[in-house]
């Protein structure tokens, strides 16, 4: 049985891939208030979600069950500050 996963992103480094895999996403977690900008979850380099800017620590946003086939991207504006837990798990 496959497990959810949990990858914590500082969103002042300009991008991160959590995963180069097909991933199920279960959703987003703000962990540190968010800046004024708005931070792009992808599928590759296809917008999935976008989270506004001053997003409040507890703030979530959820779309589970949806498949990410390319890989999974945290994309911040350059200027972007917090930090987000980003949950999901492999493609079993």
């Amino acid at each position: 049985m496959v497990k959810w996963q949990y990858a914590s992103v500082d969103l002042s480094v300009d991008s991160t891939t959590v995963s180069a895999t097909t991933v199920w996403f279960l959703g987003v977690i703000v962990t540190t208030t968010m800046s004024a900008h708005d931070c792009e979850i992808k599928d590759g380099t296809t917008v999935v979600l976008v989270i506004p800017s001053g997003s409040a620590i507890g703030t979530t946003y959820s779309l589970e069950g949806v498949v990410f086939s390319t890989s999974l991207v945290v994309d911040p504006h350059n200027d972007a500050t917090g930090r987000i837990t980003v949950i999901y798990k492999a493609s079993a």
